[in-house]
């Protein structure tokens, strides 16, 4: 008679690790106004913070924030840097940028084909996408420079009104929509898209196309503390290169 079959033991099976909770980190990651910040968790279950900042954020300090909020390992940092210049202008709408984040429907911007592109060419087209929040809009749209300059996309000399219906979809910079477009030239770099959308424009007859940010900036400053309580910004870091 043969003998009865033993049972083979299971096979140890690792426990899957915990995915951490990133939503408090996200929080004070958002508190850097001059920065650009993502967070992600690697398969090594490691946080990893990349992205890119105006200001003076040390990595080393990113990497003990996320260790404070994260598993207590040190974080893997990888952030680039942009022109101090570009601090300034988010400083000045990080309340607005705030604000337009706890909307149901946020002003958005959305650069065309920007899935798979991670930098613009000299000479190719700035075409872009702003998608208005949930209420009808005036839309300031500036583009500030690496050297310092600001060029105001939007109003401009062919398009003198910014206005938008709620969540409408304005597309900038088309060739043969008779509109402005602009193509990407040096300086060459990190720069920025403000957008701001107010119920009522925010300055009284447009700005000239292009000025010395250290101009535009106090007459911004006057006039967003003029501005309804509703007005919202977004901003966008875009990276150029020569061709």
């Amino acid at each position: 008679m043969p003998a009865p079959a033993q049972a083979l033991p299971a096979p140890d099976i690792p426990p899957v690790p915990a995915v951490p909770d990133l939503s408090a980190l996200r929080t004070a990651l958002a508190e850097f106004h001059c920065a650009e910040l993502e967070v992600a968790v690697g398969k090594d279950q490691r946080i990893a913070i990349s992205g890119l900042t105006a200001g003076d954020t040390d990595p080393d300090s990113l990497a003990l924030l996320a260790q404070d909020y994260g598993t207590g390992q040190r974080a893997a940092v990888e952030v680039e840097r942009a022109s101090p210049a570009l601090c300034e202008p988010l400083t000045l709408i990080s309340a607005l940028r705030t604000t337009n984040t706890g909307l149901a429907a946020p002003l958005s911007i959305r650069l065309k084909g920007e899935a798979g592109a991670t930098a613009l060419d000299g000479g190719q087209d700035l075409v872009f996408d702003v998608t208005a929040p949930d209420f009808p809009a005036h839309l300031q749209v500036d583009y500030f420079t690496s050297d310092g300059d600001v060029i105001h996309l939007l109003p401009n000399p062919l398009e003198i009104s910014g206005r938008v219906e709620a969540n409408a979809v304005r597309r900038l910079g088309e060739r043969g929509a008779g509109g402005r477009f602009w193509s990407i030239g040096p300086p060459y770099g990190h720069e920025l898209i403000v957008v701001i959308a107010s119920p009522t424009p925010l300055f009284p007859s447009p700005r000239p196309e292009a000025e010395a940010a250290a101009s535009y900036l106090p007459a911004l400053k006057q006039a967003l503390e003029a501005a309804a309580p509703t007005t919202v910004a977004s901003a966008r870091f875009l990276k150029t290169k020569a061709p």
